[in-house]
This record gives structure tokens, sequence and C-alpha cells, in this order.
């Protein structure tokens, strides 16, 4: 309902100044509904002297802290490119997340501090009819908020809001466990709030944990989906005269800023003209279609070759009894009068350590010929996708 009312073209969720109008929008939201909640829960905290309402309601005013951060962060992601910056300013988004996750864990912290000093020294409550009705009411309005963020953060694909959303969620779960543990406080007249604070805080300490781990993987540097490779590999496999691709690597610079590098092999009998017209018209197509800067490598390939065939079909059958997990491209051969020089690049997973001389050596043991000498020159390449 929200994005309906205050955001004009709220389905162009692929333009920057609509995704920025979503961020703005969720964080004022936050805001005035965590600026109420909180006051409302302080006053109760105060009133029956609950170290466990009070950390649920200060943990309301840092999520009022957070949604201006959600702003600030969409703000500063929506900038153009700059002779500084000339891929974007996208990442700030991500920035932004890891510090409400880092400002949650703090607040979790603080509170599991105050919730053993309550269970060191406990002190009496006052519990009644208008503490259960407020909590109650804040039940619901936290709700309201997770629905809201986690229909703005599938509508944008937002690590941000997604990761307010769980932050929300978590506000729900403690302050549910503390209208519970009030009603039993109540009925049985024994005091357990530092405890219920102590395990609200915790809770608050390892979600946050994730969620500052979760926030921090696109900044370091992810590996893209399988989903997203195979679309990018399909759609460029889709072009006539294409023979395949290989050396596939993707730059993620924030949401819908990806920078993309790829070699696409070409029949080396094709018109250079022509080939190039093709590569120009598969850049063409992802900048004007999917708002991608794609970069191709056009590798010429000898296709139709007997010899050359055999031999590439024997190499990769060798490699894989090797390991299945290696994989090889850019294959050729040069032919002299005392040997055969056979020349590709061996793509090897990260967490194994083949070296090219011991792939050399691996081969030269189990491929042999009467007529004539293989030498191997092998370059080895790491999978980026």
């Amino acid at each position: 309902m929200l994005k309906q009312i205050f955001i004009k073209n709220y389905k162009e969720t692929e333009n920057p100044d609509v995704r920025n109008k979503y961020g703005k929008v969720a964080g004022t939201f936050g805001i005035i509904s965590n600026l109420i909640l909180g006051i409302i829960k302080l006053v109760i905290g105060f009133i029956s002297n609950s170290v466990s309402i009070m950390a649920d309601a200060v943990n309301n005013l840092s999520d009022m802290l957070s949604s201006l951060l959600t702003i600030i962060g969409f703000k500063l992601s929506s900038k153009k490119p700059t002779h500084e910056h000339p891929y974007g300013y996208a990442r700030y988004e991500y920035v932004s997340g890891f510090a409400i996750a880092i400002l949650m864990f703090i607040m979790g912290l603080v509170f599991a501090k105050e919730s053993i000093a309550k269970i060191i020294s406990p002190e009496e409550l006052i519990i009644n009819n208008i503490t259960f009705i407020i909590l109650f009411i804040a039940i619901i309005g936290k709700a309201c908020q997770m629905f809201v963020y986690l229909d703005f953060s599938k509508a944008i694909n937002s690590n941000t809001l997604k990761t307010t959303a769980i932050d929300t969620r978590n506000d729900i779960i403690s302050t549910t466990a503390i209208l519970i543990s009030m009603l039993f406080m109540k009925i049985y007249n024994i005091n357990i709030d530092g405890y219920l604070g102590l395990i609200v805080s915790l809770f608050v300490v390892y979600s946050s944990s994730k969620m500052i781990k979760e926030v921090l993987e696109p900044i370091i540097g992810i590996i893209p989906t399988k989903e997203y490779v195979d679309e990018i590999t399909k759609r460029i496999l889709s072009y006539d005269y294409v023979q395949g691709i290989h050396d596939l690597v993707i730059h993620n610079y924030g949401v819908h800023n990806d920078f993309i590098t790829v070699h696409v092999e070409i029949d080396a009998n094709m018109d250079m003209i022509k080939a190039h017209d093709l590569i120009d018209n598969i850049e063409n197509d992802f900048r004007e279609n999917l708002g991608i800067s794609l970069t191709i490598h056009m590798d010429p390939v000898v296709l139709g070759n007997e010899k050359v065939d055999k031999l590439k079909q024997l190499i990769i059958s060798e490699i894989h009894k090797l390991d299945d997990d290696l994989e090889i491209h850019d294959f050729r051969i040069v032919e002299g009068n005392t040997h055969t020089n056979i020349l590709f690049d061996c793509v090897v997973p990260h967490e194994k350590d083949y070296t090219a001389n011991y792939i050399k050596e691996y081969l030269s043991n189990n491929i042999n010929s009467e007529n004539e000498k293989y030498y191997y020159v092998i370059e080895i390449d790491r999978p980026y996708c």
C-alpha cells in the first residue's frame, strides 16, 4: 500500500530514482513508527522497572537511527558515477546495511550487560494490564513494519531492507517473549526479568553477527549465482556464429550495477569486419536491454580440423580422468618438424593446487604417439563464476 501511495512509477524498480524513493519511504516509515513504539515502551519500562522492556524500547529507538542510515545509504548509492568513482556509488547501500548490523550488535551487548546486573541484583517489577496492552500493540506495529520492509526488499532486491526486515522479525520475537514472560511473572510472582533480558540480548547479538557476515560478503566480493551466470551465458550463446565462451568474470559494484568481461569464441575463418560487428552487437544488447557494461575479448577457434578435434577430445578425456573439476579452453596446436606444441588454458578450482608442470607431466605419461612428440604449453586459470 505504501509504495502505491508514495512512490510514483513504483514498478520501475531498475530506475535509480525509483529505487532511491523506495529507500526514502521505507526509512521515513521506520523513523516515525520506531519513534512512537520506542517512546511508549520506554515509558512502560520505567513504570514497570523492567530491564527487558527498556532494552526492547532502546532497541526500537536504535531502529529509528537504522532507518535514518537506510535513507542516507539509498541517497548516496543513487549518485551518478564521477571521475573519482567511475563505477558509481551503489555499494553505499551495502555499507548502510553493515552499519545497521553493527549497531544491532552493540545494542545487544549493552543490554546483555544490563541484564546480568539485574540477575545479580533483581528489582521489584510493577506489571499491570496497560503493560500487556502496550506490548501487544508493539508486536502488531512491528509486524506491519516487517511486512513493509520485506515487500520493499523483494521489489528492489535490497540487502539493506532485507537486513532491516530480519531485525524487525527479531524485535517481534523478543517483544513476544517479553509479553509471555510478563504474564508468567504476573501469575506466579516470580522475577525472571534479568534472565529474559539476557536471552533477548544474546538473540540480538547472534542474529546481528549473522547479518554482519551476510552484508559484508558482497562488499568483499562473492561468486555470482548459478542462475545469473546461466542467464548471461545463454544470452551470449544465442547469437549466430558464437561457438562458445570462457573466462567469464562478473564484477558487482552494487545492485543492478554489474561490469562483465568474457572471451567469446568465433570461427577463425570468419571475416574480421563481420566478427567485430557481431561483438559490437552483443555488447550493445547487454548495455541497452540489461543495463550491463559488457566487454568481450574475441577468441578465434579452428573448426573442422580433424587432428585438432581428435587431440582436444583426447586431452579433455585425460584431464577429466585426473579430476572431473578441471576444464580446458583456448586449445590449439603448432606443428613442427620434430614435435607438435599443444597449447591450452586449464581452469583449476581455487581450492585445488594443480600446477602447470604437474599437468604437463601427467599428460606426457598418459598420452603417447609413435609418430610424433608432444610438448605442452599450459596456462593455469582460476574460475570466477
